[in-house]
Formats: structure tokens, C-alpha cells, sequence
């Protein structure tokens, strides 16, 4: 009898237990069902995500193929954007936008041409690849596409040396570079200055032992410098066709309505622009010819130009420029000066031995000391001016220094304290026929991605 109970008990632990296991063991298999199921379900989900943006990646590329090819095509053929229409550009026969084949893709183009100022073009170029649900997956990107220029940068230099004596020229710390920077030479650095745009050099970046440079936005090295044409004779021919030709030291003083001012006392007889108040020339260029000598020789190529412009206009001469006072806008937003010397571009500082540099400076102009440098003249000399405020663009071939300050203390011994800032208009209009690089190709100069 005992046995038996004890069999008994063995029994009824055993049934209680399968009992148990049984809906234990279902609910395990429900559970790994479901957990199956859901790992199915986010990988799934994963692998859609993944193709996804794997698709919207091709569709940016094949937008930046459709740009890249526009480009190759302008710098082909320069007059592409005026006189042909690229394939992708334009509707199809049932008013829908053109697409052409790229990459696994496809393209769309928008082209509008920029002002016949800063010769170029605007894209905005869609791209576009198509998902396994037959769909489209789009992306579009803006860029703007334009020649080479010299005015892209507030800063363009060919020689970052002191003219005549090869000393080196540091950027220090205390300078702050408000605009992009181009040097087709070495840049130097020493300290921490502050670079607020683009860097860019056809060399490299020398930095002294301990050099901080804050380089807000990216710098580059080796590009492709720009090459300086060896003359502004281009401007000379324009001048004497519909523009304003003098020979001599000329006077020139812009006046806010719209006028020109003009004293030219040529003996020579070759001047054929108007002297005393005319508006400005038609094709907005004055030009002054003469020969090369110190200053002072009325037979000289030199200009001395000041006052307030209102309107679009380059003056340029075969000599030097001075400015002997202010150079600003009737209207900033509209109006635009470039002033272009062979050699020189000064700040006046003497007539005769009287030193007539205003205190407190301010030049809106594109700046371009072809041979030479823009500078104050005989800059060492006299007392502190102030500031000198440059809105605009300073391309020279070497640059130019516009005082001397004290090397312990950091403040200013003679001439002006800098305040440039980049005119950022002069990345897409420029004065009428400024110069450009002899190496004036098109480039990409702007990009951005469209919200679709």
C-alpha cells in the first residue's frame, strides 16, 4: 500500500507538471512567433529605409552630373548659355519637363542667364531615380555657374611680398578678413588671425610655430591661380569707342546725380571725351592715357578721382589713381565703381609738401593696382588718418600697406587702420568690362539644395 501511494504522488507530480508545460511551451512559441514576425517586419522596414536613401543619394548625384555637364559645355564653348539649349532643358512635346538619362537616373535642367555684367548662369538641376513601387525619388540642388573673376574675393593678390624688397607679409593677429581671400603666392600666418570666408592660395599655408588661424569656413590649397593680364589696354580701346578717352593728368569727380565732372588740360589734342559736367559715358568706361612719370607731370597718365557715384562705371588709367577723398554710392544697392590703374592705385597724402589725406576714409569700389599695389602714399610718413573703410574688392600685384603701427603695442603709428569688407554684389555683377583672368573659364561658385 505504500508503494502504491507513493506511485501515486510520483503520478500526480508528473501530470501537474505537464500540465503546466504544455500552455508554458505555447506561449514560448507564441512569443517567438511574434518576435519573429518582428524582426521580419524592422528588417523589413530597415531595408526600406536603406533603399530609400540609397535612392535619394543617386538622385543628388545624377542632379550634380546634370551641372557638371552644363559646366563642361560653357567652358567648351563660352557663348553656349546664349546661343544653344542643353537636351534636358525646356518641356517635352506633351508640356511636360525634359529628362535625359544619367547614371541609373535621370535629369531636368532650369537655366537662367546672370547679367551680361558677370557673364553666367543659374541651374537648378533635378535629379531623380526610380523606386521598385515605380515611384520617383527627387532631389534638386541650385547652383550658380560663372567666368573666373577677380572680384570673388575681397582680397586677390599675385605676390604676398613688400615690393622691392621681398620681405614676406604675415597675416597677425587682430586681422580679420571679412570676405574670401585668394593669393596666387604662399600665404603666411603668424598668430591667430581671423579669416571669415574662403581661403584659397595657388600655394600653400605657411603657419608659424604656434599660429591659431580661425578659418571660419574652409581654405584650400594648389588651386589654379589667376593669371593677370599684362596690360589694361582692352579698357583704352572700349573708352575710345563709346566711352570717355582723355590724354593727360585728368581730374575726375563723380557727382550724385548722375554726372561726371572732368578737367583735362591735354595739349596734344588726342582727348576726344567731354571736359567740365556730362553724365556718365554710354558704355561706362573712362580711360586716361598719358605716359609713365612721377607725379606731377600733366603729361602723365594719372587720375585723381573722388565723390559719389550714381550709377555703373570703370575708370581706368595708364599711369596711377589717386583718391583724394571719399569714393561712395548714391545708391549701394544698385550703383557700382571699379577703378583699374596700370601701376599704382594711392591714397593722396601731399599736394605739393601739404598733406591733404582726409582723416577717416571710405571707398566703395572693385580696386585693381595692375603692376603695383594699392597703398597710402608714402605711408610711413605724417600722423595717423583713422580708419580706412573699403566696401568692395582689392586685387593687386603685391600687396600694399596703408600705415605702420607700433610692433609691442599694436596701435597705429602713421596712416590708416583697415576695415575691409567684401561687397558681396561682385559675385554676380561687376563695373562695366572689368577685367578679367587671362585663365577666365566658367567655375561653379555657388550650391545649395532645394527643398522639394
Amino acid at each position: 500500500m505504500k508503494r502504491e501511494h507513493i506511485r501515486e504522488k510520483i503520478f500526480k507530480k508528473v501530470m501537474d507538471e505537464h500540465a503546466f508545460s504544455v500552455p508554458l511551451a505555447l506561449a514560448v512559441m507564441m512569443l517567438m512567433t511574434i518576435l519573429g514576425f518582428s524582426v521580419y517586419f524592422l528588417a523589413e522596414s530597415d531595408f526600406s529605409l536603406s533603399r530609400n536613401e540609397t535612392n535619394r543619394t543617386k538622385a543628388l548625384h545624377v542632379a550634380e552630373a546634370g551641372i557638371n555637364d552644363y559646366l563642361w559645355h560653357m567652358n567648351k564653348d563660352e557663348n553656349y548659355y546664349k546661343n544653344q539649349k542643353h537636351a534636358a532643358e525646356g518641356e517635352d512635346q506633351s508640356g511636360n519637363d525634359k529628362y535625359i538619362d544619367c547614371q541609373g537616373g535621370q535629369y531636368h535642367l532650369d537655366v537662367t542667364p546672370t547679367s551680361e555684367t558677370a557673364p553666367g548662369v543659374i541651374l537648378v538641376a533635378t535629379g531623380r531615380i526610380k523606386a521598385s513601387d515605380d515611384k520617383y525619388v527627387y532631389r534638386k540642388v541650385k547652383a550658380q555657374i560663372r567666368k573666373r573673376s577677380f572680384l570673388n574675393y575681397l582680397y586677390l593678390t599675385d605676390h604676398e611680398t613688400v615690393e622691392g624688397t621681398g620681405s614676406t607679409i604675415w597675416f597677425i593677429t587682430g586681422d580679420v578678413i571679412h570676405g574670401p581671400l585668394h593669393s596666387n603666392d604662399i600665404i603666411h600666418i603668424d598668430g591667430s588671425p581671423v579669416f571669415e570666408r574662403k581661403v584659397t592660395t595657388s600655394g600653400t599655408i605657411y603657419q608659424r610655430s604656434g599660429s591659431n588661424p580661425d578659418f571660419q569656413q574652409e581654405y584650400e590649397e594648389h588651386v589654379p591661380p589667376l593669371d593677370f593680364p599684362p596690360a589694361n589696354t582692352e579698357l583704352k580701346l572700349t573708352a575710345q569707342v563709346d566711352g570717355y578717352y582723355y590724354y593727360g593728368e585728368t581730374i575726375v569727380e563723380l557727382n550724385s546725380d548722375g554726372t561726371l565732372t572732368i578737367d583735362n588740360n591735354d595739349t596734344t589734342g588726342q582727348t576726344t571725351g567731354p571736359v567740365g559736367t556730362s553724365f556718365l559715358p554710354s558704355n561706362g568706361v573712362v580711360y586716361v592715357d598719358g605716359v609713365v612719370g612721377q607725379k606731377g607731370n600733366k603729361n602723365n597718365g594719372d587720375i585723381y578721382i573722388e565723390g559719389e557715384l550714381s550709377g555703373r562705371l570703370t575708370v581706368a588709367s595708364a599711369n596711377n589713381i589717386y583718391i583724394t577723398d571719399d569714393l561712395t554710392y548714391n545708391d549701394p544697392e544698385d550703383d557700382m565703381l571699379g577703378i583699374v590703374a596700370q601701376n599704382f592705385i594711392y591714397i593722396n597724402h601731399y599736394r605739393g609738401s601739404q598733406d591733404v589725406a582726409p582723416v577717416n576714409l571710405e571707398i566703395n569700389a572693385a580696386i585693381f593696382a595692375l603692376n603695383h599695389s594699392f597703398t597710402y602714399e608714402s605711408y610711413s610718413q605724417g600722423s595717423v588718418k583713422g580708419t580706412l573703410k573699403v566696401r568692395g574688392s582689392i586685387v593687386q600685384r603685391f600687396r600694399g600697406p596703408v600705415g605702420t603701427f607700433n610692433p609691442y603695442s599694436g596701435s597705429p603709428v602713421s596712416g590708416y587702420t583697415k576695415d575691409y569688407v567684401y561687397d558681396e554684389r561682385m559675385m554676380y555683377i561687376e563695373p562695366p568690362y572689368f577685367l578679367e583672368p587671362l585663365n577666365a573659364g566658367f567655375e561653379r561658385v555657388f550650391w545649395e539644395e532645394l527643398k522639394i
